[in-house]
């Protein structure tokens, strides 16, 4: 079977490499030849994706899917079913489908089944299934995470999640080409490039109400074994020339053993490798002692999940941190000489103005080395989500503002106009303090890079 996966043409710039994707390819490629498209590092528009479908034959074509992609994936598929391969099968997963599969499916018309939750072992299923003629509906009952139509039902499997993450494949790095991916890394700043995300659990038990990433990777959390994250790290150090990762985990931290466990093992390896944790960590779960061995590890940078500068605000999201703690843990962080990004958000339901102004005081209050300011979006698959929709408040949602400096959602009262000023202001009065301005000057690597974090700060300011 001949097997394409897709991320789709899209608004981002963070162009790294998909674990999700990887993968995948890592375990259909025992019985499938498997092929990756990025088509925003191949800077692809409709007319190249087109030539590109029109001039190979696959069997399969699989999307990637975050909200933002709901559109895009639609024009894709149109464009699919007009070509050479209008009789492939089209299959969808990740964060979107994971959030919304029945309205992902009565959107998509064109596709033809999509997969919610963490997809190896339900996608490598029906692969094979297809392959040997017996996608019968008995057969289509038992795929992990499938799902599908019948009649004018749709169908949604329960997902069987892995435990042991140590018997899942590496991801295909030798199909993907991380050293090939432009100068874009996840985190925006970095020691040594090329780059590369890895993982060393999947899994959330927090219960944040604006997060969806449960929908994706499910509530238990789960590790991979130090020896097998390690030897992942010593494969793309030897084959592929990469020395700086990028930890993508939310959890890290959460498990102390395994962050320390972790670092020792790159300091005993003498990898001199460089790694960040660019999504973040919980404030509430580091100690000194693990900041210093994470720091003589190689670790460089890590975002930490602040959100909200309201205790009010963060109770309200079972953020279940205290603003005192966040204080005191940032000061920890600089005793060290790891960067520290701080995360924040504004707009959530029931939040006041006077609220987010209070988030963006506090912003500056903080002895942070970079800051995100998001506006909040309803992710299918969150609780604020599900609230939402049962008020039947999501009708106005257009899921092409679902981006980091866009807004995708206006609180009751406000205007989108307003909600993009106040994000304007927090950056603006964020970034331009000598304090800031002299240290990230410092960390500029060279004009390319400068040119990226341009753009990034023009893409948020307009």
């Amino acid at each position: 079977m001949n097997i394409l996966l897709v991320i789709p043409i899209n608004r981002s710039y963070v162009i790294i490499p998909s674990l999700g994707l990887g993968y995948l390819a890592g375990i259909l490629r025992r019985d499938s030849s498997v092929s990756i498209l990025h088509c925003i590092k191949e800077r692809f528009n409709y007319v190249r994706f087109k030539d590109f479908i029109n001039k190979n034959r696959f069997d399969l074509i699989g999307f990637q899917m975050m909200s933002y992609d709901l559109l895009p994936v639609r024009e894709h598929i149109r464009i699919i079913r007009e070509s050479q391969n209008k009789t492939c099968i089209i299959v969808a997963g990740g964060p979107h489908p994971s959030g919304d599969p029945a309205g992902t499916l009565n959107f998509l018309n064109g596709l033809d089944f999509a997969f919610k939750g963490e997809a190896e072992k339900g996608v490598y299923d029906f692969v094979r299934f297809n392959k040997s003629a017996r996608m019968d509906e008995n057969n289509l009952k038992v795929i992990s995470g499938l799902i599908w139509r019948k009649n004018d039902r749709i169908i949604e499997n329960r997902v069987d999640y892995i435990d042991d993450l140590d018997t899942i494949p590496f991801p295909a790095w030798d199909i993907i080409k991380p050293a090939r991916y432009p100068l874009a890394p996840h985190g925006a700043f970095y020691k040594r490039f090329p780059a590369a995300p890895i993982i060393l659990t999947r899994g959330c038990s927090s219960k944040c109400t604006f997060c969806a990433g449960k929908s994706i990777t499910g509530n238990k959390v789960r590790r991979r074994g130090i020896e097998n994250v390690v030897d992942e790290m010593k494969y793309l150090l030897k084959d592929f020339g990469i020395y700086e990762f990028m930890v993508e985990d939310e959890n890290l931290t959460l498990h102390r053993e395994l962050t320390m466990n972790f670092a020792k093992k790159l300091i005993n390896d003498r990898l001199n490798i460089y790694w960040s944790c660019p999504s973040g960590i919980r404030l509430d779960t580091i100690d000194l002692e693990m900041l210093r061995l994470m720091e003589k590890s190689g670790c460089h940078s890590l975002a930490v999940g602040i959100e909200f500068g309201s205790q009010r605000i963060l109770d309200l999201t079972k953020k279940r941190l205290k603003l005192e703690i966040i204080k005191e843990k940032i000061k920890m962080i600089r005793n060290t000489n790891i960067k520290i990004t701080g995360f924040f958000m504004m707009g959530i339901p029931g939040e006041t103005v006077e609220e987010m102004y209070e988030t963006i005081k506090f912003s500056r209050q903080l002895d942070i080395d970079r800051a995100q300011f998001n506006n909040f979006m309803p992710l299918p698959g969150s609780q604020i989500y599900e609230e939402l929709k049962n008020k039947n408040a999501l009708k106005e949602i257009d899921t092409r503002h679902f981006f980091v400096h866009d807004v995708g959602y206006v609180p009751e009262g406000l205007t989108a106009r307003k909600m993009k000023s106040l994000q304007k202001r927090a950056y603006l009065g964020f970034y331009f303090r000598f304090s800031i301005l002299s240290k990230i000057v410092k960390e500029v690597r060279n004009l390319p890079h400068f040119m990226k974090l341009l753009y990034r700060f023009w893409d948020a300011m307009t």
